[in-house]
């Protein structure tokens, strides 16, 4: 008979049950005598999920094929992070059981028994069994990571799977190295040290947007924003909302296709953040930051058991933040709050609960012209903080509110059912004295009034069923899942009239005049439903075969008036429907040798909707197609602190939309794009004292095909060359305890430019290197650290974008100092 380890109730027993109840695992082995057989201590794999403690040991027995007994008193409330790796059965019960005030003894009949630990005498003297580590804890992907090696994801497969068998690149960004690195206050910040992706546009906090192996993700779209929360879309678009960093645990990216699992996606790759959920021990934490730009923040964040047996565990993250930025008059004011509750009534049953408010308060970075800032300008240069607004008039305010749950529910050791959903509410108001074009004399700037408000909602529900099951020597992984959005949204836009600016003496206070009615009022609706199927298998402990195939149907409607803004303005009524139809795959091997090198191979395909837009003769498009061939090799192992990926890559985009030679004014879908490139990673978590990272990437983009005249050249802003590396070191005890220092640098060469527009840029941009620093040091409840962006104080133009040509400086050099407590 299989050994079996019951879940304990969800309640505390009773004095005399608990006195007499014991928790017996039957086995298929016969007894064994006491000293442990060689088939016992002979190292062997596991792969032990985390849980209560009593469910734990009950994985391990069954692995293991022993017979164990416990007491449920001494199980009731403890959790533990399960087991990976190769043990021999006492080293496996060492790991599992440390810290917890238990031990397991085997009797003459070879059964085990769990009982506490003597406590030792006055003077007495601990003996501690020798332990040969030849694996590592399990680690949980949604929970805290120590250091900077996260071995575990959730997005390249869905499925709790160590990232070294995914067939496709894929980096983790912790929570220490957001820390280590001074992550505040927008998403790309946490970014910056990892290969094949970089922001957009300078400093921006209005969305999250980043150039993706070549291929923009989020920029001025409406239906790709590339960022997801805990496996669904961050926001349904653009401009609704940003990731708030405190709140996260930590950030992983895959690179390449995902739409096999996630639908409509950008094909250079997607980020999936994880929200902070409630721990299994208690966390109290309070921070404190103050820096450049007048940076005030303060942050809390509280977590824990809410009764001794662990069945409700909660946490709470608030911070609230009142800054400026290095742009004049933009804040960059924001308050959150993200309170979660954890029911676990079992140690095979989960329920969390997830709910956040945001308010954020900044204004739109327009950029600045291309003379002046990338090239001479006859009247100087223009200066980082220029701000081309009207400080009384703009603002950019968004309020959003989420709620949701992420259920799961085991029902034996082969089928696992997972739900998650959430709602989605974001209100928004954009107000700006928006930049057109430069005058003849170089000095003012033409504007507009632009006064927009958007109401997003979005429900998002993604149904999973996984199977573990072994057929011989292959271990199988099966998913099928189901997920649906549904995504109305209203936005109203006006136009208005105010005066030029002029940028090298800026005089504010010109008064926008709004146009008597608003240029557009569109009202959308938009749903998808994909239906997804995935299979794992592992053969041998050897090769790893991945496969998944997806079919997407998603459908659009918008119903909009168009005007010219005119009191007596003609009304024109915009009826657009959509309706659209995808088939996605993926496909990928993995070998993995013992010595933790594991090469591997894939292809993968996506897919983006063309919303909102139609050809001459109003028909609707078809939606953009990717396609991804992939080589690479990956390097981990439990014994080893270092982590190795480097991943070459063909990337195709087509169905791209180009100008239509024969309308002007319309869209033909026949351009294409190709991106081809190499990527290296290396990070290093070596005895807690040295800490690295190290990425390289060459990205080569090239338009393949093309109306407008840029067919050979490269999309705006994708860098040619990133080199990025960072470290940190701990002085340890015997020179300076609880001190750290670190720094990195970033060096960026050729990033393209925009060869389109009023005024085109060159091909390439200039180089430029940014230096970053950080200095720690903890004692007792405290942790201080100051961080220094681009210490140096590097001038440069990080890309340049649109018709009129703009171009975004990057950060100067900014500080933060940050002091948390926690008790």
């Amino acid at each position: 008979m299989a050994p079996c380890l019951p879940s304990l109730p969800g309640r505390r027993l009773s004095a005399g049950l608990a006195a007499t109840l014991a928790l017996s695992l039957a086995c298929s082995l016969p007894a064994q005598a006491q000293a442990d057989p060689p088939a016992l201590a002979a190292a062997r794999q596991f792969d032990v999920a985390a849980g209560s403690l009593g469910a734990v040991l009950t994985q391990y027995a069954s692995q293991a094929g022993i017979e164990l007994t416990a007491p449920s008193a001494l199980l009731q409330g403890k959790t533990s992070a399960g087991l990976t790796g190769r043990y021999g059965v006492a080293e496996g019960f060492d790991v599992l059981l440390r810290g917890q005030g238990l031990q397991a003894t085997r009797s003459v009949s070879g059964a085990y028994a769990l009982r506490a630990v003597p406590a030792a005498g006055p003077g007495a003297a601990t003996t501690l069994t020798p332990v040969t580590v030849v694996g590592s804890v399990r680690e949980d992907p949604t929970a805290p990571t120590t250091g900077y090696l996260a071995r575990r994801g959730l997005t390249g497969s869905k499925t709790d799977t160590p990232n070294i068998e995914i067939p496709q690149a894929i980096s983790v960004i912790t929570r220490d190295q957001m820390q280590d690195q001074g992550v505040a206050p927008a998403l790309q910040d946490a970014l910056r040290y990892t290969p094949g992706l970089i922001g957009t546009r300078g400093v921006n906090l209005t969305d999250d947007s980043f150039n993706m192996r070549g291929f923009a993700a989020g920029l001025a779209t409406t239906s790709n924003t590339p960022v997801f929360r805990d496996g669904m879309r961050q926001s349904p678009a653009m401009y609704a909302s940003t990731v708030e960093p405190y709140g996260i645990e930590r950030i992983e990216v895959m690179r390449g296709p995902g739409s096999v699992l996630f639908g409509q996606v950008t094909p250079g790759g997607l980020i999936n953040v994880t929200t902070k959920r409630p721990t299994d021990t208690p966390l109290r934490e309070i921070e404190l930051q103050g820096g450049s730009h007048d940076h005030k923040q303060v942050g809390i964040d509280l977590g824990g058991p809410l009764d001794d047996d662990g069945v409700w565990s909660y946490r709470v993250t608030a911070m609230a933040r009142d800054a400026d930025t290095q742009t004049d008059y933009i804040p960059n004011d924001r308050q959150y709050i993200a309170p979660a509750l954890t029911w676990r009534p079992a140690a095979h049953t989960s329920l969390t609960l997830l709910a956040s408010y945001q308010h954020t308060r900044t204004m739109y970075n327009w950029g600045l012209p291309v003379a002046g800032t990338l090239r001479d300008n006859p009247n100087g240069r223009l200066p980082r903080d220029r701000f081309t607004g009207e400080p009384d008039f703009d603002d950019y305010d968004t309020k959003t509110w989420t709620v949701g749950y992420l259920f799961e529910h085991k029902f034996n050791d082969t089928l696992t059912f997972r739900q998650n959903a959430r709602y989605y509410r974001s209100d928004m108001t954009w107000n700006s004295a928006y930049g057109a074009a430069m005058q003849p004399n170089q000095r003012l700037l033409n504007r507009f009034g632009f006064i927009r408000s958007d109401e997003y909602k979005s429900f998002s529900v993604d149904t999973q069923m996984q199977a573990n099951w072994h057929h011989g020597n292959i271990a199988h992984t099966t998913l099928a899942g189901i997920d649906y959005s549904h995504t109305p949204w209203v936005r109203d836009e006006r136009r208005g009239q105010v005066a030029a600016l002029d940028l090298y003496n800026p005089v504010y206070g010109a008064p926008i005049i709004p146009n008597a009615r608003s240029s557009r009022v569109l009202d959308t609706d938009a749903s998808q439903m994909g239906f997804y199927l995935q299979e794992q298998m592992k053969i041998a402990q050897r090769w790893v075969v991945m496969a998944g195939v997806r079919h997407d149907r998603s459908r659009s409607t918008i119903d909009g008036v168009l005007t010219t803004g005119a009191a007596n303005s003609p009304e024109s009524r915009l009826k657009l429907r959509d309706r659209n139809s995808a088939t996605t795959g993926r496909a990928g091997l993995v070998y993995l040798f013992d010595n933790g090198w594991a090469p591997y191979v894939s292809a993968a395909t996506s897919f983006e909707p063309e919303s909102g837009a139609v050809d001459f003769n109003g028909d609707t498009f078809e939606p953009t197609k990717g396609r991804q061939y992939e080589v690479g090799v990956k390097f981990e192992s439990p014994s080893s602190p270092y982590m190795f990926g480097a991943s070459v890559y063909d990337l195709r985009r087509s169905n791209v939309l180009t100008a239509d030679p024969l309308h002007p004014g319309y869209s033909v879908q026949t351009g294409a794009i190709r991106s081809r490139g190499l990527e290296l990673e290396a990070k290093a978590d070596i005895a807690r004292q040295w800490q690295l990272i190290g990425a390289y990437t060459y990205t080569n983009a090239e338009i393949l095909r093309s109306n407008a005249g840029d067919a050979g050249t490269a999309p705006p802003g994708v860098p040619r060359h990133t080199i990025a590396l960072w470290g940190v070191y701990r002085f340890g005890d015997a020179v300076a305890p609880g001190l750290k220092a670190g720094a990195g640098a970033r060096h960026i060469i050729g990033t393209s430019g925009y060869v389109l527009g009023t005024t085109p840029t060159d091909a390439r941009l200039p180089s430029y290197t940014v230096v970053d620093a950080m200095l720690g040091y903890e004692t007792g409840p405290w942790t201080l650290t100051l961080n220094v962006n681009n210490l140096l104080d590097k001038r440069y133009v990080q890309s340049c974008y649109y018709a009129t040509t703009t171009c975004f400086y990057g950060e100067g050099r900014s500080a933060i100092a940050r002091a948390a407590y926690r008790w």
